[in-house]
C-alpha cells in the first residue's frame, strides 16, 4: 500500500475503484462502497494486517487502485476520517461543491 495511517486508533481501508475512479471503502463483505458509514473498521493490529491484505488482493484483481489504511473516529454517530486530505475523499474528492459542505461543516 501507498500509504499507512501510522496512529493507534480504528482504521478502515480506501483506494479508487479502477473502473470509475471514484472513492472507495473495503466492506465487510469484501466489496467496496463509497459510503464510509458501510467501511468495515480494523481495531487492532490484526485486523489491520487483514483489512490490508484484502485491499491489496483486490488490487491484485484490478479491482481498484492503491489501497490504503485511514484512520477514522467516532462523530455523531458516523466514522469520519482524522486527516482532513481523507475528509475531503470521503466527501467525494476535491470539487467546488464538496469544499463548500465542508466549509459550511456539513462534512466533518
Amino acid at each position: 500500500m501507498k500509504r499507512d495511517a501510522k496512529k493507534a486508533g480504528p482504521k478502515v481501508v480506501t483506494a479508487n475503484a479502477l473502473d470509475t475512479g471514484w472513492v472507495v471503502f473495503l466492506k465487510a463483505d469484501g466489496g467496496w462502497s463509497r459510503d464510509i458509514r458501510e467501511a468495515a473498521v480494523a481495531d487492532d493490529a490484526e485486523a489491520e494486517a487483514a483489512l490490508n491484505a484484502r485491499g491489496l488482493e483486490a488490487a491484485q484483481h484490478n479491482i481498484v487502485v492503491e489501497p490504503y489504511l485511514v484512520e477514522v473516529r467516532d462523530v455523531d454517530g458516523g466514522r469520519v476520517p482524522v486527516l482532513l486530505r481523507e475528509v475531503i475523499r470521503a466527501a467525494g474528492g476535491p470539487t467546488a461543491s464538496t469544499l463548500h459542505r465542508i466549509a459550511e461543516g456539513a462534512v466533518v
